[in-house]
């Protein structure tokens, strides 16, 4: 088996989860009909590492689509704080996002904020066992992931994250509307193999890589570069969009990457900040609709143009995180089936 092959042909496998949960929908729908019977004054999405990320982004969509409070936040902190976000008599639900059920610190979290009158859990997971210690539960079908890294359990789920978000938010024409979801991401996909192993080569001289986002995006981004850092050891970091102007852009060199996730919403100030990254000797690389006609400034571009908004484009427009991280990690010689320290799930062992 060549390096990387695992983790490499399980990225593919990103349509078929998609296309498995369009399968779903109707029991999806049972479930979050039930959820919401009750009214809630805010939801708080959490996870750890990767999944902390898709709780950032599933926030965001969710508060757009309803207008109800929502945030995403690391279990660790609602473990140790419960009372700051879910005590004082207030009606929360908790939204745990996890691959494996049985990953410690979301186990931990859970049965703490259980504890409290009010709380209600509702899992978005890959792993029926989450009904065991959750309210509720909405299931990706078909995301088996051997590999250590996450790549289809991580799109999968800001996929059903955004369905929720829709379809609490009475927004079922947008759900509708991704009914070729699958065959539209396995061609988007194959764009994004070809961009990143072009700039990989065309660049061998990058150090740093920075990718950048805005509302959705913003979490998107994060894991982006956490799949360049878990699967290359490449040093990469992520920002709010415009926030990379308030200092972090003081080492934006000719060996620096920028990768914007641009959206529709945030197009005239990603522009500037691109036209001003490019002054510094960045490569960049810009990504979303209509991107090679907004950016110009940009040395490559990815259009998703499939007629979608920046919350139905979440679950795809971080395809080229996972690109550029196993391309990265190729060059390197490296393993991405095998990173180094990581496991699928982080069991804390009691002493």
């Amino acid at each position: 088996m060549k390096n990387s092959e695992l983790t490499y042909r399980e990225m593919y496998g990103q349509p078929a989860s998609f296309q498995a949960i369009n399968d779903s929908l109707e029991d999806i729908y049972q479930v979050l009909d039930l959820v919401f019977e009750e009214t809630y004054d805010e939801l708080i999405f959490t996870g750890c590492g990767t999944s902390l990320y898709l709780a950032q982004a599933a926030a965001h969509a969710f508060g757009s689509c309803t207008g109800i409070p929502a945030k995403g936040m690391c279990c660790s902190e609602l473990y140790y704080f419960p009372e700051t976000y879910v005590g004082k008599g207030k009606k929360v639900l908790v939204l745990p996002i996890t691959r494996k059920s049985y990953t410690t610190e979301v186990r931990m979290a859970i049965d703490k904020v259980r504890s409290f009158e009010g709380v209600k859990t509702l899992a978005i997971t890959c792993d029926p066992d989450s009904s065991q210690y959750n309210d509720f539960m909405i299931l990706s079908p078909e995301t088996a992931e051997d590999s250590v890294i996450m790549t289809r359990s991580f799109t999968s789920m800001v996929y059903l994250a955004v369905i929720l978000a829709f379809y609490a938010g009475k927004c079922q024409e947008k759900i509708d509307a991704m009914k070729n979801y699958g065959k539209e991401a396995e061609e988007f996909l194959k764009s994004c193999d070809e961009t990143a192993k072009q700039i990989v080569e065309d660049h061998p001289e990058l150090n740093l890589f920075i990718t950048l986002g805005q509302g959705i995006n913003y979490g998107i981004a994060n894991e982006c570069m956490n799949k360049m850092k878990e699967m290359s050891l490449s040093n990469s970091e992520a920002y709010y969009t415009l926030e990379y102007r308030h200092g972090p852009m003081s080492l934006a060199d000719d060996k620096t990457m920028i990768i914007l996730l641009g959206n529709e919403d945030t197009a005239d100030g990603d522009k500037k900040l691109l036209e001003e990254m490019k002054s510094y000797g960045a490569v960049i690389l810009a990504v979303g609709g209509m991107a090679s006609g907004r950016y110009g400034a940009a040395d490559y571009t990815l259009n998703l143009d499939y007629g979608y908004d920046s919350l139905q484009n979440g679950a795809m427009i971080g395809f080229i995180g996972q690109m550029m991280g196993y391309y990265l990690a190729e060059k390197k010689g490296l393993n991405a089936d095998t990173p180094r320290h990581l496991s699928q799930a982080i069991v804390i062992q009691e002493n």
